[in-house]
This record gives structure tokens, C-alpha cells and sequence, in this order.
């Protein structure tokens, strides 16, 4: 078998009802062009790793899977960055988790030729269907993709300095530059936005209009499954590890720090016992800083203030 062009990444755990149809997703893809199937299976307890191997078997030139015996994730160990990243051999990466699917049978073809005919551009992604577990013909799309995608039938770009506004690049739809994977292994960090952002900081995206895939919602999924609080404290984490890279070089990434940590803030003030004295620490957090971001900080704080202390007021007189 030829040089695979593209390497595309699928990171699986207790996949097993949904496996055989994210790889049969990924196999009907038409290209003019090798690819390999990296498959990680981080020691599932159902028969995952069981239908992969029948895969392997079928497709032992394209499909090269991992099987862990031990649970990587817990040890909050960089699956992509340990285990994935460091196989790739294509020229360019595409990502789908286990649990979801590609629909377009040409989805990798349209990025590859895009990518390869723009040098200038980086990554590029698509739209995406959102199927929550159980109902198959209920469909939906994210109310910020339809947005997002309102006013340009053709396609989008964006860039560092906007991606993070409508947020339109999502995990399963993506395909970006290898050559991004060296900034990867230095940023220690395992979520989407990290690839999205060092690939954009490299050259612009690009959101094709057309569905490439369907994003499945299980209480199995891993970011499904935890509750708002986690989501928040996870992004923050991710957020200030962040800051010191991309604060000065994108305008989006700085409203988006400001909301999110200003909203997890507000969050615990709900749950706290000393409701005004954190209140007045938010109070002083929003009026410090520099004022090219103080139009960011104060909308947030007031809009905020409004959300979460009806909350609060709310369950106290419940």
C-alpha cells in the first residue's frame, strides 16, 4: 500500500453499538487518495475492541488499531498526543470519535482537494447533525452553526481572530494540517479547541456548507455525561492554560475567556455562603484589567448578575 495522504484518528471506549457505523462511515469515504484508520481502544469493557478486530481483519492494510488493557483516560493521560499523534503519516489529519459517523461519502475528498488547492488555509470542517440516543428521526443542528451559516451558502472562513465567536469547527467534521501536530506535543492539553486554534494561528479555515457527519448525545459519551459545573471548571482549566499563547493574538479568544470565566464564577456564587462578599470579589474582577477588554467584562458581568441571581433568588424562595 502507497503513503497514506491522510491519517484519520478515532479514539473509542464502550463504542459498541455504535463502532460499526462510524467505521463503515469512515470506509465508504471515495478518494483518489490513500488513508490510514488509526483506531485507539482504551481497554472497553463491551465488545468494541471484538468488532474492531473484525475490521483489522477485513482491512488489515488501512485499519491499524490499539488495544489498552488498562484505562488510559482515568489516568488523564493524552490519548491523541501519547498514542495517536505520533503514528500519523499522512499529510493531513481527520478526527472522528466512535460513537459518531460521517454521511457524506466524498467528505474527505472535498477537505483534502480544498486544502491542497489553499495553501493559505489550514483546517476545514463542515456541518454536522445532532442525534440524541433513542431518536434516530429527530435530528437537529446547533441554533450557532445555523447562525453562523445563515449568510454564506458557499462556505465560510474564519480565522484565529473569530473562530471562537460562533464556534463553527467541531471535532467529527474536521481535517487540518499535520505539520500542526509539533505545537500539539508542547500544549498538554486534550481538547478540541487547542487543535483548532494552533491550526488557525498557522492559516485560515475553512467551513464547508455541506453535512459531513452526525454527532451522536449518550450519557456513554464522555463530555454528554458531565454536568454543567465540570464543563465549566474543564474549560477554564483549559482557558488559563491557554491565555498565556493565544490572549494577545485573537480578540475572540479574549471574549471568550471573559464569558466563560466570568460565568463559572457567578455559577459558584449561587452555591456559595458568602453570597456578597464573592459578589463583590466579581464586582472588582470585572472593573480591573485593561480597558480594550473592559467592553467584554462588563457585558458579561450584568448579563450574568441577571442569570444566575434570579437563579439564586429563585431557589430561596422556592
Amino acid at each position: 500500500m502507497d503513503e497514506p495522504l491522510l491519517s484519520i484518528s478515532v479514539t473509542t471506549y464502550n463504542h459498541a453499538p455504535y463502532i460499526r457505523q462510524c467505521l463503515d462511515g469512515i470506509l465508504m469515504q471515495k478518494t483518489t487518495f490513500p488513508f490510514e484508520i488509526l483506531i485507539h481502544d482504551d481497554a472497553s469493557t463491551d465488545e468494541t475492541a471484538d468488532i474492531i478486530r473484525e475490521y483489522e481483519a477485513l482491512y488489515p492494510d488501512i485499519i491499524k488499531p490499539i488495544y489498552q488493557t488498562e484505562n488510559l483516560y482515568s489516568r488523564r493521560l493524552s490519548i491523541s498526543r501519547e498514542f495517536q499523534y505520533s503514528r500519523v503519516k499522512g499529510k493531513y489529519i481527520a478526527l472522528c470519535e466512535g460513537d459518531d459517523y460521517w454521511i457524506d461519502h466524498l467528505k474527505l475528498q472535498k477537505q483534502v482537494d480544498f486544502l491542497e488547492n489553499n495553501p493559505n488555509y489550514s483546517i476545514c470542517g463542515g456541518r454536522y447533525w445532532v442525534m440524541e440516543d433513542g431518536k434516530p428521526d429527530e435530528m437537529t443542528e446547533r441554533d450557532w452553526m445555523i447562525k453562523g451559516m445563515k449568510k454564506y451558502p458557499k462556505g465560510r472562513t474564519i480565522t484565529l481572530n473569530d473562530f471562537f465567536d460562533d464556534y463553527l469547527l467541531w471535532y467529527l467534521t474536521t481535517c487540518f494540517r499535520s505539520d500542526i501536530i509539533q505545537n500539539l506535543r508542547k500544549f498538554y492539553i486534550e481538547k478540541d479547541d487547542v487543535i483548532f486554534a494552533f491550526s488557525l494561528e498557522m492559516g485560515k479555515g475553512f467551513i464547508f456548507p455541506d453535512y459531513f457527519g452526525v454527532y451522536r448525545l449518550h450519557q456513554g459519551g464522555i463530555w454528554a455525561g458531565i454536568d454543567y459545573k465540570k464543563r465549566k471548571q474543564s474549560n477554564q482549566k483549559m482557558l488559563k492554560k491557554m491565555k498565556p499563547h493565544f490572549y494577545n493574538k485573537s480578540k475572540s479568544f479574549r471574549r471568550w475567556y471573559y464569558r466563560d470565566i466570568i460565568g463559572l464564577q457567578f455559577f459558584n456564587i449561587t452555591e456559595s455562603k458568602q453570597l456578597f462578599k464573592d459578589y463583590w470579589g466579581m464586582v472588582k474582577f470585572t472593573f480591573s484589567g485593561s480597558l480594550d477588554t473592559f467592553p467584554y467584562r462588563i457585558k458579561y458581568f450584568i448579563r450574568d448578575s441577571f442569570k444566575y441571581l434570579f437563579r439564586l433568588i429563585r431557589k430561596k424562595t422556592v
